[in-house]
């Protein structure tokens, strides 16, 4: 026997919960047999779908009148001519009498959400015998189709803003979130550094796409800020700058500079004018200087740095110098001379100069 039969089925992409039939038959069939009927069969190949309810709308119109069916445990195939409301009864619909025609059938799955599950559609030819049993079974077509009733989510054109700022920094995220499935409920998870800091639930219909946002608070350092699996984007969240006490200044023999950054900061500093990097000293302890420094210093914390400080000491030391000065002073000596027999001296000068050694004290710069 030829094909007498096309049979098509498909998901209806805009509403998935329905199933899409397509019936066409041959125009050759008006000597077939009267007493062959017709009639089509569901079949539950993977899955449960147990409670769910098919609405069958013969006539391809969702506004039109349905049959309906409530699947029970443990039953793999049903009649259509078996569901409630059919509009004909089992055997009632002649082969013949289709000769040419064809249908579009609709086929709505209720309380099936987030199932999948493989049906497969039969048109049956057969001849009812005396007790209204079914004999010469013959399927003229069929085809199968995986049914998924579940929503399928997807994320895209993340946006983060701003990129850079001062801590602690406040960011902007948006996402588009699509669902190409049924309607259904999904939770955006706003993720920094891995851990999920917000979520935002959203409803949406098949084919919808929704914006997302979420604001949050960055503490200082380098972020990792994403939604949900896409390509997490980089956020600099600058710490403040460190300072140093004392200040910048003139300062008598040595100065003790103690450095104060934001918290879990790592101080690294220079004292010969050049910029510090993380491969500078890090700073542990207050710092002894003991001479004329430019001190500069920055904080790091996870991974961000701050701005570059300055701080510049000038350090006076004592200094004593030792002078020679000349003075004018006088000489005495003995002048001698004989009276009446006897040597007798007087006592003489004359200037002369000498050299003193003196010492004066000033501060210098060290």
């Amino acid at each position: 026997m030829h094909q007498q039969l096309y049979l098509t089925m498909q998901q209806n992409a805009s509403d998935p919960a329905q199933i899409i039939v397509d019936v066409n038959y041959s125009d050759d069939l008006q000597d077939v047999d009267p007493t062959v009927a017709v009639d089509a069969k569901l079949e539950l190949l993977e899955g449960n779908i147990t409670d769910a309810t098919i609405k069958w709308y013969y006539t391809g119109d969702l506004s039109g009148p349905s049959a309906d069916y409530t699947v029970p445990e443990g039953v793999q195939e049903v009649w259509l001519s078996s569901f409630t409301g059919a509009p004909v009864p089992q055997g009632a619909a002649k082969l013949y009498m289709e000769d040419g025609k064809s249908y579009r059938w609709l086929f709505v799955v209720e309380n099936a959400n987030g199932k999948v599950f493989r049906v497969r559609a039969s048109s049956v030819a057969f001849q009812l015998n005396s007790t209204g049993g079914i004999e010469n079974e013959t399927t003229l077509a069929c085809t199968n189709l995986t049914v998924d009733l579940r929503s399928h989510f997807a994320l895209s054109n993340l946006t983060v803003n701003p990129l850079s700022g001062s801590a602690p920094l406040t960011v902007n995220v948006a996402v588009n979130v699509t669902n190409t499935g049924v309607a259904g409920e999904y939770t955006a998870e706003l993720k920094v550094n891995g851990e999920v800091k917000d979520t935002q639930t959203v409803t949406l219909a098949t084919g919808e796409t929704r914006e997302v946002t979420f604001t949050y608070s960055l503490p200082a350092g380098l972020h990792s800020v994403t939604v949900g699996d896409l390509t997490p984007v980089t956020v600099t969240s600058t710490p403040a700058a460190p300072s140093a006490s004392p200040a910048s200044g003139i300062y008598r023999n040595n100065v003790t500079v103690t450095i104060t950054g934001p918290a879990n900061s790592t101080i690294y500093y220079t004292t010969d004018g050049s910029t510090p990097t993380v491969n500078s000293t890090k700073y542990t302890a207050p710092i002894l200087l003991s001479k004329s420094t430019a001190l500069k210093f920055m904080a790091v914390v996870n991974g961000a740095s701050s701005a570059i400080s300055s701080a510049n000491y000038t350090i006076m030391k004592p200094v004593t110098l030792t002078y020679y000065v000349k003075v004018k002073v006088k000489k005495w000596y003995r002048k001698w001379y004989r009276y009446h027999g006897k040597w007798r001296y007087k006592w003489r000068y004359y200037w002369t100069y000498r050299y003193v050694k003196k010492t004066s004290s000033y501060w210098q710069v060290a």
